[in-house]
This record gives C-alpha cells, sequence and structure tokens, in this order.
C-alpha cells in the first residue's frame, strides 16, 4: 500500500525496517516485524518503551516496545509445543489503512501476512479469525487490537498488548489501579491472592490481575518518582491485566536482555488473559484497546 501522508515515513530502526508517525504532539515508530510498536517520544518527553539492546534480529520475536500476543496469551489453553504468546509477534504485517488529520492526527492499520504453508501455524486460524492493528497518534497514543470471527463456530481467545514501559528504575516504581483486585501469581504458584495496596515491585514478578467492576473502561498508571513522570493507561474491551517483570535472575538467565535491564522496564499489559478469555461466536468482533498519556510530574491526566 503506497502511503497517502508525509506524517508517515518509511525508516530503520534497531535494524527493523518500521515505519514513523509523526504529528505535532510526537512521535512513534511501528516496526512492520511483528506490528511491534518500538518507540513513542511525545513532544518534550523522553522515550516511553524500553527496548532490548540485545534484541534478537528477525524473525526472532522482538523484546520490548509493545509486543501483540495473539490468539493466545503465553500458552493458555495451547498445548506445551505452542508458539509462547501466538504466531504474530514474529512475523511480517502489511499496511492496510492509513489517515492523517492535519498537524494533530495521524493512524494506520496492519494486518498479519499468512503463507501457502499447510504448517504456517497462523493459517490455522486465519481462515476464521481476521486480525488487525490500529495505531492512532495524537495527544495519546491508542491501539487497537480488533479481532472478527468470520466463521461459523465459537472461538476462545486470549491476547494482550505485551508493553514494555520504560522507567528510571523498576525497584522504585509503583503501579495503581490494582488495589481490591484478585490475582494469579504464576511465580507463586496460587490462582486467588488480593492485591491490598498499590503494587511496588520487588524482584521477579509475574501476575494476572482480574477485574471485577465489568467497566468499560479501566485505568492503571505507572509513577515513577526517580525519572519525575506518570504514565497513565486505560483500557477498553479489558478484564484483565498482566504486571510482568523477570526480575534479576531471570534477566540474567534471557540471552536477549542486558543483565540489569530488568530495572530499566515494568511490562503493565492490556489484556485477555486468565478468567478473562473472549469467546466470539460467529460473525463477533472484538476491540482490545488501550490508550496511554504521558503526565509530567505534578500534573494531571487529559481527560
Amino acid at each position: 500500500m503506497t502511503l497517502a501522508t508525509q506524517q508517515i515515513q518509511t525508516l530503520d530502526y534497531a535494524g527493523h525496517r518500521c515505519l514513523q508517525l509523526q504529528t505535532r504532539h510526537g512521535t512513534a515508530v511501528v516496526a512492520l516485524h511483528g506490528a511491534q510498536l518500538l518507540s513513542w517520544v511525545p513532544i518534550g518527553q523522553r522515550e516511553v518503551f524500553w527496548l532490548s539492546p540485545l534484541a534478537f534480529a528477525e524473525p526472532a520475536a522482538i523484546r520490548g516496545g509493545v509486543p501483540v500476543c495473539w490468539p493466545w496469551f503465553g500458552k493458555q489453553g495451547m498445548p506445551d509445543g505452542a508458539m509462547q504468546h501466538g504466531p504474530v509477534r514474529n512475523r511480517a504485517w502489511e499496511v492496510t489503512f492509513v489517515h492523517a488529520d492535519g498537524p494533530d492526527c495521524v493512524s494506520i492499520e496492519l494486518a498479519p501476512c499468512t503463507t501457502s504453508s499447510p504448517e504456517d501455524p497462523l493459517n490455522r486460524h486465519a481462515s476464521e479469525l481476521r486480525l488487525s492493528l490500529r495505531v492512532d497518534l495524537d495527544e495519546h497514543l491508542t491501539q487497537t487490537l480488533h479481532t472478527h470471527n468470520q466463521g461459523a463456530n465459537d472461538y476462545s481467545l486470549t491476547q494482550a498488548l505485551h508493553s514494555y514501559f520504560a522507567v528510571t528504575n523498576a525497584a522504585s516504581i509503583r503501579v495503581e489501579g490494582l488495589t481490591g483486585l484478585r490475582y494469579a501469581d504464576k511465580l507463586l504458584g496460587t490462582t486467588d491472592r488480593l492485591q491490598t495496596d498499590s503494587y511496588q515491585l520487588e524482584n521477579a514478578c509475574d501476575r494476572v490481575y482480574q477485574q471485577t467492576s465489568g467497566a468499560a473502561q479501566q485505568h492503571y498508571t505507572v509513577i515513577d518518582p526517580d525519572g519525575q513522570r506518570q504514565i497513565q493507561i486505560t483500557t477498553k474491551g479489558s478484564q484483565s491485566v498482566v504486571v510482568w517483570n523477570p526480575g534479576s535472575a531471570g534477566a540474567r538467565a534471557m540471552p536477549d536482555m542486558p543483565d540489569e535491564g530488568w530495572l530499566q522496564f515494568i511490562c503493565v499489559e492490556a489484556s485477555n488473559a486468565g478468567d478473562d478469555s473472549v469467546t466470539l461466536g460467529g460473525g463477533a468482533h472484538h476491540r482490545l484497546v488501550q490508550r496511554l498519556q504521558v503526565v509530567p510530574w505534578g500534573q494531571h491526566p487529559l481527560p
């Protein structure tokens, strides 16, 4: 597809063929490999996402940014041999739509490329499910993961936007919006623990929190006191959120992460995971949305 606006440019970023979106509010970079958001720099701010300097080359999945986990999260509901987080995060995507609204807003939509190979794990799902990812850049950054069940049978879907938020020191951050929620702790092997206060990282963390309010929107905030900023996350189509960090031992065991890399990010992931799996009937649609805003220290978020 020919890009129809000067606000979207092709470039090489961290060794990947990417598209750069630009408005008067800032810039964002999306890799065509995995449709993975690699960078977002709001005007007057620093980088919002962490990207590992040791990330593997394609076709491996990219460590950092916002990987797309679909149509399953982790290996939930899948056999042990299934690809971690599904088949779309390490394949090429193509642009299907672009739109610019003057200097204030630019949008792009992408869809994963399929192959003719009968062994392609995506083909087993692409015949029934149509997937697209839309990125909107204005005073916020919004991602919308849209699934359409084009088949006649029900489909059980889990997924996530696996955001690696850059922080100054992960040991000093807090995550608000989790108080009072029940969660499964994968590291402890427990399934019904209660978060009684704001979350603070001690070392490794792998938790799936479940909302009970059923509200259309959910709100979470990463508070980075050492970096003097807050990152506000608003989700739709999601009644769960994943908080993950490998900790010091986990980082040392990952060849695509520096040993101290775990101190530079926290993953807070808009998701449909755990008890929040989505059953899509024939012809049904589902949209998983996250809207992000960086709030300088001492200021309040935009409505």
